[in-house]
């Protein structure tokens, strides 16, 4: 029996005495996979996407588990290459199966946080994130980008541009749609917004204004009957103060006043008030944060060369929409 073990066992142990370097690198490699697809159950960590702009500045779409087309993410890397050059708004845009943990929100935040995207100056930084398993898609807006992309305009974008072909599972649709949605928007094409507002927005401009109306409305009320009590005679309390008499006057270095005589018509009572005449507003740039080409400047990208990108320190405010479909 036990030369029969030998005879068996022999041409093993020679073979593990003739390939020991092939052995161990064979179990280290199916080790290495087995912690890789756990990792992949479980879903990706925002530290661990690929980011691939800082290898490829032209580059802005991490697509880790190839769900999009070659075309598509060429397409889209273009547009959001564009939109930062004219615009100044920088982009990332992460496609992927699952992320660890199940929160887009959470998940993109940390990934502006540790890379900073966007002008630290104007924080106009954008992240698009759609996790295909998870069923989420992801918009997250750098502060300074919120005037112009507010949260409840993304939210629209997702379900009225996007929507139809995420439940689809159309995914180069739904993202070459939702990023050439935002492209139009940041440049101004007034007609797209409207139509993704549609009836929506009208009914919400209609009870707006109607607010204000009412609003304005109630306070110059408010005001008449202010004036017309402090024009109220103070003696006989039966008669409004009129005004007879109307003085400029030097009140102080530079400072000029109106003085105003005011008679009571039934009782004769007199008075006098003094109103500011050098009072003014100082001015102000009024103007948004966004963005135009001169904002940032990252030079040509022409030719075949390329060189790694970078990211400008953007701040998130956590602006932006979270969907699921």
């Amino acid at each position: 029996m036990k030369s029969c073990f030998m005879r068996r066992t022999l041409p093993l142990y020679s073979a593990l005495q003739a390939y020991p370097a092939k052995i161990v690198l064979l179990v280290v490699l199916s080790v290495m996979s087995l912690c890789m697809t756990g990792a992949r159950a479980e879903g990706w960590h925002p530290e661990d996407i690929p980011m691939v702009h800082l290898q490829d500045g032209r580059r802005y779409v991490s697509n880790p588990d190839n769900i999009l087309a070659a075309s598509t993410v060429s397409h889209a890397d273009s547009l959001l290459g564009a939109m930062e050059r004219e615009h100044g708004v920088q982009s990332v845009v992460i496609v992927c199966r699952r992320i660890a943990g199940n929160d887009p929100y959470d998940f993109c935040m940390k990934v502006a946080r540790k890379y900073g995207v966007g002008s630290k100056e104007q924080n106009s930084g954008l992240i698009v994130l759609l996790a295909t398993d998870d069923r989420a898609c992801q918009i997250l807006t750098g502060s300074g980008l919120e005037g112009t992309l507010p949260d409840a305009l993304c939210n629209r974008i997702q379900k009225k541009v996007m929507m139809n072909d995420l439940k689809a599972g159309n995914w180069d649709a739904a993202i070459t749609k939702g990023l050439e949605a935002i492209h139009h928007i940041v440049s101004g094409d007034e007609s797209l917004k409207a139509a993704i507002e549609g009836e929506e927005d009208s009914t919400a401009a209609i009870i707006a204004m109607l607010v204000v109306v009412i609003l304005f409305g109630g306070i110059a009320f408010i005001a008449v009957l202010v004036d017309a009590h402090q024009k109220t005679c103070p003696a006989c309390k039966k008669a409004q103060m009129k005004v007879v008499k109307k003085q400029r006057v030097k009140v102080g270095q530079s400072i000029w006043a109106i003085r105003s005589t005011l008679r009571c018509p039934r009782c004769g009572h007199t008075k006098t008030s003094l109103t500011e005449e050098n009072s003014y507003l100082g001015g102000g740039n009024a103007t948004g944060p966004i963005v135009t080409g001169s904002m940032l400047n990252h030079g040509s990208r022409g030719g075949s060369t390329f060189s790694p990108g970078s990211f400008g320190g953007g701040f998130f405010g956590g602006g932006g929409s979270t969907f699921r479909f």
